[in-house]
């Protein structure tokens, strides 16, 4: 099956049936589709050796089509993020981050019309300092499984894709209000999270379809040490003390 094909099955299966009536008329969601892929096709450049394309779309709507698609508004996102993800890693096509899609609306456009502006937008990430030794104060030894700031790296092969660090909490998932988003269909929406207790962090499976595994094995709960791998859905999250 298309990617189009698996994208419309997902987002029919999502909406419980009332895919044709409500798209009966205006934007469809599968022309957005074809539209998100023609524009991140267009959008490519090629530097070292590979080819980046837009993770960032801005999808604009007329009011009488936006207050139709309001309703399914977060799941459409998702899925369209989805359906960019898939379509990148297919063409082996380098992403800046994660793909956002939003939508937004012009008086300016009649039903069934639309545009899509795209961008490749490497998101902020919080960074953080260690402190300082007081003067006169010898700093305090940690045990060697707490030592170094822990972060998680998203992978793509061995290559980082996205690296967050852990603060007092993490969640992963697919969708797009995680902390660490990770667009893959076979991941869930709020799928595990990480937290942080002194140093020590521990993961937790928050009850995903599919599982949670940390170096081959199906965990619900794991102390996290340096170099474990987290496979989420045919995801690889490395969790890291740097």
């Amino acid at each position: 099956m298309s990617l189009i094909g698996r994208f419309e099955q997902r987002l029919e299966r999502g909406v419980e049936g009332f895919f044709t009536r409500l798209f009966r008329s205006g934007v469809h969601p599968v022309e957005i589709g074809k539209r998100l892929l023609r524009v991140m096709e267009d959008g490519k450049t090629i530097a070292l050796r590979r080819t980046y394309v837009p993770n960032v779309y801005r999808i604009t709507i007329g009011p009488q089509d936006y207050e139709r698609l309001a309703p399914l508004e977060a799941k459409l996102v998702e899925e369209l993020e989805i359906f960019l993800s898939e379509a990148a890693r297919q063409r082996d096509w380098a992403l800046a981050d994660s793909p956002r899609v939003s939508f937004a609306t012009d008086e300016g456009l009649a039903a069934g019309e639309f545009r899509v502006a795209a961008e490749a937008v490497a998101l902020d990430r919080p960074t953080t300092r260690k402190a300082a030794p007081s003067a006169g104060r010898r700093p305090r030894e940690r045990p060697a499984e707490t030592d170094g700031q822990p972060c998680l790296v998203l992978l793509d092969g061995d290559q980082p894709v996205r690296t967050i660090p852990v603060g007092r909490r993490v969640r992963l998932g697919r969708q797009a209000d995680n902390d660490l988003v990770v667009t893959d269909p076979g991941v869930s929406r709020h799928h595990a999270e990480v937290t942080n207790e002194r140093g020590t962090c521990t993961l937790r499976d928050l009850g995903s379809t599919n599982g949670t595994v940390v170096n081959g094995a199906r965990v619900r709960e794991h102390a996290l040490r340096d170099g474990d791998r987290i496979q989420l859905g045919s995801s690889v999250v490395e969790f890291r003390r740097d």
